[in-house]
């Protein structure tokens, strides 16, 4: 009797894919298999895409067996000490069989086994709880040889073991349907799939991709002759939520693909993608997959609904940007196509669209455009749109004409109805050089209703006109400079602004600089528009080194003053309680505890007040300045009035507090 036979050796199997299953190479003992006990060490066992190293079998005398393997590779996945165990073993001259086996990573599927030699057929089963079935079929002899996989019920997380951990792993759902794969000596050659999809949920470690409850059905048809592979595809996606960093989307897509495979680019030549609530859209690319870099591609959509695609698609990729409240309505038909690099084509046209700002900076309703863009042609583009709003501005219906070449657009001439007036803009050229936009034009105002102005951005009725000219603004590598002197007349004045600049003015938040000067204001329109209390006469005021962030002053050096000349000067009783107030509390007392309170109307020789704001803090003076007072209105004529200011620095919050309650409550506070 023999007790115990130790054998090592070194197979190697070039021509099976389950070449693994071939460790019972126990086919070449020629002892019978009534000992106590076998042990069989084998070194290594090879096949073009298995590999097995550190294999040891015990075979027990009532006919079980136990198998090892130190390290499995296959599928490019590695599996370290796996144990096999089969309570009924059975080898003899024409087949081996497990009956009642059990595999440690998968304790709770027991599997049944049977490998004919002569027929070289193959069957696995694995079942489970649940009616969960896994059945393989094999038949190695046949040219092509035909392996098909059956799955029932398939709990979809046994699948994360043999997926990359990098990727989401599926944790829940189900999968049913057939795989069929047809070999020769080259391999696989043929791959047939028919699966449906049932409540599968998947994740990965970084939690920025997952899923949630899919439900569908996936087909794939794949062949390959030589190197190449010919591929078919069907997805229908019915249920269940997916999020892939930054989108977010639901059930009710579908997709019929075809192209090829050759190991290093992928190429898709035909695409049908249904998006639901958008339309469909046609694509075919060429990608290369070792590069990660599109080659070549195309995408082709009719009528399709921009206000679901604007907002599923494209809007989560602008959360930074300043379209990330933007939203769009209407229809659109779009044909892109991408070569060498860059995009060739650009076919667009719009079809009753509405842009609206969230933020209500903007907004255009019933655009109609045509826009035949290509990289090497010259074309000429249509947009018109029907209304809209610029800054709270009401904008009128325009049309325009944009003579493209490549990426350099010129609009010649172009008018915006604004309010009662127009703006027209002259010589607009974009392009674009290293990869950055820039652009210039001049534009010019006419004249504008201050009532109809103020009306539209609910400030205080003003009165008068404005009008002005804008020499030329430029615009390069997010900065945006107008040259030169921009020149309105507003309040019977003018209001001249230079070395004005803006820092990323589509950004989150844009940085305004520059220079105004204000000369020979009305200061019976201006005061009379804001019910300060009435007062007449001119005055000049200037503001340098103005710094606004997200349209908030955070440094400028102002100040007011009397405009030189002869005219007539007077203020009333409440424009002096006003403006005390916002040199302090205190310098009203006297006045109110005078007789000169019984007058309405004062004398005065001059106003000025300044303010520099630096660190949120005010540092305020007036005409003129002794110690720690200055005065804001000097006395002058009968009956005279002098205003002083107590406060040298003031919070910038608290003065525009201040003049706040002075608007809106028409009445200073007096303490």
């Amino acid at each position: 009797m023999l007790n115990k036979t130790i054998i090592y050796t070194k197979i190697h199997l070039l021509s099976c894919c389950l070449s693994g299953l071939l460790i019972f190479c126990l086919l070449f003992l020629s002892t019978p298999l009534y000992a106590v006990q076998i042990t069989l060490n084998v070194a290594d066992v090879a096949a073009p895409s298995f590999t097995a190293r550190g294999i040891k079998v015990i075979l027990a005398q009532e006919g079980s067996a136990e198998f090892s393997i130190d390290e499995l590779h296959m599928a490019e996945k590695i599996w370290r000490k796996v144990y096999i165990h089969c309570t009924e073993f059975l080898l003899n001259s024409t087949r081996v069989t497990c009956h009642k086996g059990k595999l440690d990573a998968i304790p709770d599927m027991p599997f049944t086994f049977s490998y004919e030699f002569a027929s070289q057929r193959l069957e696995l089963q694995l079942a489970a709880n649940a009616n969960e079935l896994w059945q393989v079929s094999a038949d190695f002899r046949a040219k092509p040889w035909r392996a098909t996989a059956l799955l029932r019920n398939a709990q979809g997380k046994r699948l994360a073991g043999l997926l990359s951990p990098n990727g989401p792993l599926p944790t829940q759902g189900t999968l049913n349907g057939t795989l069929v794969v047809h070999g020769d000596k080259g391999g696989v050659s043929q791959i047939n799939a028919d699966l449906q999809l049932a409540d599968l949920a998947a994740a990965d470690a970084s939690g920025l991709h997952a899923a949630e409850k899919l439900t569908g059905e996936l087909h794939v048809n794949a062949d390959r002759t030589g190197q190449k592979w010919n591929w078919r595809s069907a997805l229908d996606w019915q249920g269940g939520e997916l999020f892939w960093q930054p989108l977010y989307l639901h059930g009710g897509h579908t997709l019929r693909a075809s192209g090829q495979w050759d190991g290093a680019q992928l190429k898709i030549t035909q695409a049908v993608v249904k998006l639901p609530e958008v339309g469909k859209v046609e694509l075919n690319a060429l990608w290369d997959v070792k590069k990660s870099n599109l080659l070549e591609g195309r995408l082709v959509g009719e009528n399709l609904s921009l206000a679901n695609g604007f907002a599923n698609y494209a809007k989560p990729f602008l959360e930074q940007s300043a379209l990330s409240a933007t939203e769009l309505k209407g229809r659109a038909d779009v044909d892109w196509q991408y070569r060498n690099g860059a995009t060739q084509v650009l076919l667009l046209k719009l079809r009753d669209v509405a842009v609206v700002d969230g933020e209500k900076r903007f907004a255009l309703h019933g655009i109609n455009a045509d826009i035949p863009w290509h990289a090497q042609l010259q074309n000429v583009a249509h947009v018109a749109f029907a209304d809209g709003e610029l800054m709270g501005l009401p904008l009128g219906a325009t049309q325009w004409q944009i003579q493209m070449r490549g990426m350099d657009f010129i609009l010649p001439t172009a008018t915006l109805p604004l309010l009662d007036g127009k703006l027209e803009v002259n010589d607009f050229h974009m392009h674009n050089v290293n990869d950055m936009w820039q652009w210039n034009f001049s534009s010019t105002l006419t004249s504008i209703s201050m009532q109809k102005l103020s009306a539209a951005l609910h400030w205080p009725e003003m009165h008068g006109s404005l009008s002005g000219s804008i020499p030329k603004v430029s615009y390069l590598d997010k900065l945006l400079k107008v040259d030169g002197t921009l020149l309105f007349r507003v309040f019977d004045g003018t209001v001249l602004a230079n070395n004005l600049e803006l820092f990323d003015p589509f950004g989150r938040a844009p940085r305004l600089s520059g220079n105004l000067d204000m000369r020979e204001l009305d200061l019976d329109l201006l005061t009379r528009t804001f019910s300060f209390g009435n007062i007449q006469g001119r005055i000049d005021l200037g503001v340098n080194n103005l710094e606004l962030v997200s349209w908030l002053p955070v440094r400028f050096d102002a100040k007011l003053a009397s405009s030189p000349g002869k005219y007539r000067k007077r203020i009333s009783q409440k424009a002096v309680e006003n403006i005390s107030s916002l040199g302090g509390a205190g310098g009203v007392a006297a006045l109110q505890r005078s007789f000169l309170r019984i007058f309405e109307n004062f004398g005065y020789d001059r106003i000025g007040l300044s303010c520099m704001l630096q660190n949120d803090i005010c540092t305020m003076a007036g005409v003129e300045d002794k110690g720690n007072v200055y005065t804001i209105v000097k006395g002058g004529g009968i009956p005279a009035i002098t205003v002083i200011g107590y406060n040298r620095k003031v919070g910038w919050s608290e003065l525009l507090n201040r003049l706040k309650r002075v608007s809106q409550d028409n009445k200073a506070v007096i303490k």
